[in-house]
């Protein structure tokens, strides 16, 4: 009997130092818990080039350091980036594209930690935006048929690079507007962009080089029911330059 209490009080013992060491939360390293998903100022990059932001300057990544509390740590402490594969290099921060149509893993870290890595696809640059297919689209809709809302097809672009051939860049974002849209009847808007159901004006090209958006006409927003016309643009740009401007005409008629 006493040699079962004794086994017993040992197994506690372990238990309870058990316990308290999975209750303990080691001190972060330099102040520095989490980092977050490396920030990317594209979703490409262009051989020969650096990483660029929405408005054409070369921009670096970022990853944002947490403390313990769960709030940016002030200031920011800096990160190192590595590209694990030999399709782009850094200098410093700036991502420079080295080979064409290759996807190449980058990593970011302070002190032992690391980020997620990032894939971030090399491509040529990117020359033109171009319509892929037909820029007029005619839709009707029935107020007697108690429809509610009448989808465009897809207002398909295409980015390409000129060469001798033209070909599809790949990781470029395509930004939708709506230029012209039928009177409302204050019941919000009569027009939205959206990606499938989900309202979205803007788009990345896939492998083919190709973006696509449709536009929603919110039949009970309209302010009257006759032939309306709704114009779209679609408009790209690289390191500054627009790339062009494409203008869809949807023409929505009430049966």
């Amino acid at each position: 009997m006493h040699a079962v209490k004794r086994i017993a009080g040992a197994v506690l013992g372990v238990a309870a130092w058990w316990l308290v060491s999975c209750r303990e939360i080691p001190a972060p390293e330099g102040g520095v818990l989490a980092l977050s998903p490396i920030q990317l100022p594209s979703p490409g990059l262009v051989a020969g080039d650096t990483m660029r932001d929405s408005t054409g300057l070369a921009a670096p990544l970022r990853v944002m350091a947490y403390a313990l509390d769960g709030e940016p740590l002030s200031p920011q402490p800096t990160t190192t980036f590595i590209a694990l594969d030999l399709y782009a290099h850094f200098a410093g921060p700036l991502l420079i594209g080295d080979s064409v149509g290759k996807t190449v893993r980058v990593v970011g870290s302070v002190g032992t930690l690391q980020s997620q890595l990032a894939n971030v696809k090399v491509t040529a640059s990117p020359d033109t935006l171009v319509a892929a297919d037909s820029i007029l689209h005619r839709k009707t809709y029935s107020i007697n048929a108690g429809d509610t809302v009448s989808i465009s097809p897809d207002l398909n672009v295409l980015v390409q690079h000129l060469a001798a051939t033209a070909a599809g860049v790949e990781a470029v974002v395509v930004r939708y507007a709506i230029d012209q849209a039928p009177a409302g009847n204050g019941s919000g808007p009569t027009v939205v962009l959206a990606n499938g159901t989900v309202p979205s004006s803007r788009d990345t090209t896939d492998a083919s080089g190709r973006a696509a958006r449709t536009a929603r006409l919110r039949i009970a927003a309209l302010g009257a029911f006759a032939v309306d016309t709704v114009l779209v643009s679609a408009t790209s740009s690289y390191a500054g330059r627009v790339l062009g401007t494409v203008i869809f005409t949807i023409i929505y008629t009430n049966q």
